[in-house]
Parts: structure tokens; C-alpha cells; sequence
């Protein structure tokens, strides 16, 4: 709700692991420190959509209570924070820990969320927790490959200062941590790395991640309603980029990002199948999209994507390219009151056989935090 998505104030503030507390009073005594007053935040969001698809009638929603949820967070000790997205269950969890080693800070953070497999710690704003402005995140390849649960979970060490962050997480699907499924404790190693300089009065951001093991074993396969011989596997790379600046008095957001996951061999005569891509032909895509913001309490965004499945097995019909291009406008009523109207072109057309099928989105989105 605020621009840039996500500013140096928001970063130093996630780097501390949410253990900032301004000018809040602290109740505090041997190994204690945690705020007065617990920090909770409720989100009311309704929303009114028109989704129009190619040969299928139109269909009109309205979700009054489309993401009401209770923001939850805050210090709960002197090197330790915690935020939660609750709403009717602990949806996202993130569990910080933050240390100072002088130059700059490190920690190991557990999580379990739908931000994607870096919600360890990150910085960037074209994916995952801080892309969501403007339904930016639907412009986003690396947040389109997401695990097939919709959650990523595990644990992450990494360090980080002003200018660089890099982290290294050991984690698995949202469906083996519930504490339901055995999952033997087998997680596939992700690896990011974050830039922050700041350029000519710009902060730039880029960067990049590779995930690639196993993980999980017949009680997880189970779980995601496959065979218990599947042996589960998380493939996936990416690159990203961002730029927060002005240009005269008008400010600017720029985002891009590639990403690309591996094929499921389950398909095509093996036994493995990529959490990140459960069909039969690798997945590779890019998008990019800007925000300008020329008055006060109004933003205007566009961006434009692609994203391909390479799979050309006449017999499965997987593969497809999609291409799409969003625009959006959003008023600001209040720092805390946003309405954003936002239009999204969706086109997917097949890589064998004829017909493309096209999609079109209008979404009223009306937002406030109290």
C-alpha cells in the first residue's frame, strides 16, 4: 500500500528481524524483552471480479470476504521477531532471528508461507510477500512457479547489510509440514543471493536462486495425491531486478524477473516429478512491468510476460506459450485505505494443435488496515 513496495526502512526492518520497536515501552527482565502492547493488524479486503475466457460465459464474483486476515508481529526477544498472517489459520509464518557481527548481521530463520522459497529473508519487491502492489506479483515468472502446494516452508541461514543479502535454506512443499505428514526430514538445499546498491540517487536491486534436491519421501508423494513410488524432487532457478527512483517529482518502480523449473519425468517414462513444475515439458518465462506514482495518492502500473511450456508430445497437449500484459490504477483514500483497479489480457496458446484460449480479468480490489 505504500511506494516503494518495499523501502529501506522495510528492509533494515526485516534485516533486524522484526525487533525494531520505535518509541513502543518494552517489558523486559532477565532473558525478556517483548513489546507492551502485542502489534496485530486487521486487513479488510472485498473484492469484485469479472473473469471473461474464450468460448465460456463471463463469470461476476463478488468476495466481500475475499483476504480478511490478522497481521501478527513484532520483537519476542532481543534478537528475535516473528510475523503472521492468520486468518482462520496461521496461513504465513515466519520466524526471524537476528544477530550483529559489525559489519553486517546473520541469522537462521524457519518458515512456512506462501511467498515462495526465499521467504527466509527477502529484499526484492517483484516477487513473492512485497510484489503484491497492483496484483504485481501475477507479472512475475518466479512467483508463477510456485510449489505445488501453494506454501514453501523450512529454514534458512543467511546473512545480510545495507548493500548485499544472501541466504541459504533447507526446505519443502507446505503440504509435509503440518505435522501430519512424515516427511523423514529430507529437504532440497535453495540458494539466493540479493544486491542493493544505490545508484545515482536509484536503489537498484537484482539478483538470483537456484533450488535444486530432493525431497519428502512416500508418505509426502501421498500427501500431494501421487503414487507412493514418486520420488519428489524441487528444480527451479531464477534472476531478478529492481529500480526505486524518480524521475522530476514523479516517482518509479521498475521490476523484472526470469525463472525456469525442470519437467516432471513421471511423464515420459521416469519416477520424479518437480514440485515446481508438474507437467510434462520444462517451464521458462520472463516478465517485466514499471509503476509511476505522479501525484501523492495515485499509482499507475503496467507490465507485460511470457511464459512458455516446452513440452511438443502431440499425445499429452501440455505444451503452451502464454503471453499477458496487466494495467492497473490505485487511489489512495488514506495511507491506510487503497482502491486499485486492475485489468489483466491472459492469451495461451498451444504448442501442438490449433485454437488459443484468451482470458480476460477486471478485478476491483479495495484494501484498508485498521
Amino acid at each position: 500500500m505504500s511506494f516503494p513496495t518495499l523501502s529501506s526502512f522495510g528492509r533494515s526492518f526485516k534485516m533486524n528481524g522484526f525487533t525494531d520497536v520505535g518509541e513502543q515501552a518494552l517489558v523486559e527482565d532477565e532473558a525478556l524483552s517483548i513489546p507492551a502492547q502485542l502489534n496485530i493488524t486487521a486487513v479488510v479486503r472485498p473484492q469484485f471480479q469479472s473473469v471473461s475466457t474464450t468460448a465460456a460465459p463471463t463469470t461476476k464474483t463478488a468476495a466481500i470476504t475475499a483476504d480478511q486476515v490478522l497481521l501478527i508481529g513484532g520483537r519476542f526477544g532481543t534478537n528475535s521477531g516473528v510475523f503472521i498472517e492468520y486468518d482462520g489459520t496461521f496461513a504465513n509464518i515466519q520466524i526471524m532471528n537476528s544477530f550483529d557481527f559489525g559489519g553486517f548481521r546473520a541469522g537462521v530463520n524457519i518458515f512456512n508461507t506462501g511467498f515462495g522459497e526465499t521467504a527466509g529473508l527477502e529484499f526484492s519487491s517483484v516477487h513473492g510477500q512485497h510484489g503484491s502492489m497492483l496484483n504485481g506479483k501475477a507479472l512475475s515468472a518466479e512467483n508463477q512457479l510456485g510449489s505445488f502446494g501453494g506454501n514453501t516452508g523450512g529454514v534458512a541461514l543467511w546473512a545480510a547489510n545495507d548493500w548485499a543479502m544472501a541466504s541459504v535454506s533447507l526446505i519443502t512443499d507446505g503440504i509435509a509440514l503440518d505435522g501430519a505428514v512424515p516427511n523423514s526430514w529430507k529437504l532440497a538445499p535453495s540458494f539466493r543471493v540479493f544486491l542493493q546498491p544505490e545508484v545515482a540517487g536509484w536503489e537498484l536491486g537484482f539478483g538470483g536462486g537456484i533450488t535444486s534436491g530432493r525431497t519428502g519421501n512416500s508418505a509426502t508423494a501421498v500427501a500431494a495425491g501421487l503414487a507412493p513410488t514418486v520420488q519428489l524432487e524441487m528444480k527451479k532457478w531464477f534472476l531478478d531486478f529492481q529500480a526505486h527512483g524518480e524521475l522530476g517529482d514523479t516517482q518509479v518502480g521498475v521490476y523484472a524477473d526470469f525463472a525456469s523449473a525442470k519437467k516432471s519425468s513421471v511423464f515420459t517414462g521416469g519416477n520424479k516429478v518437480n514440485l515446481f513444475n508438474t507437467t510434462a515439458g520444462d517451464l521458462e518465462g520472463w516478465h517485466f512491468r514499471a509503476n509511476v506514482k505522479p501525484l501523492h495518492n495515485l499509482i499507475f502500473g503496467a507490465g507485460y510476460g511470457e511464459m512458455k511450456n516446452k513440452d511438443n508430445l502431440a499425445a499429452l497437449f501440455t505444451g503452451t506459450k502464454a503471453r499477458q500484459w496487466q494495467v492497473g490504477a490505485e487511489y489512495e483514500v488514506y495511507q491506510n485505505f487503497v482502491i486499485s483497479l486492475i485489468y489483466n489480457n491472459t492469451k495461451v496458446t498451444p504448442n501442438v494443435g490449433l485454437g488459443s484460449t484468451t482470458t480476460k480479468t477486471t478485478l476491483l480490489d479495495i484494501e484498508a488496515l485498521i
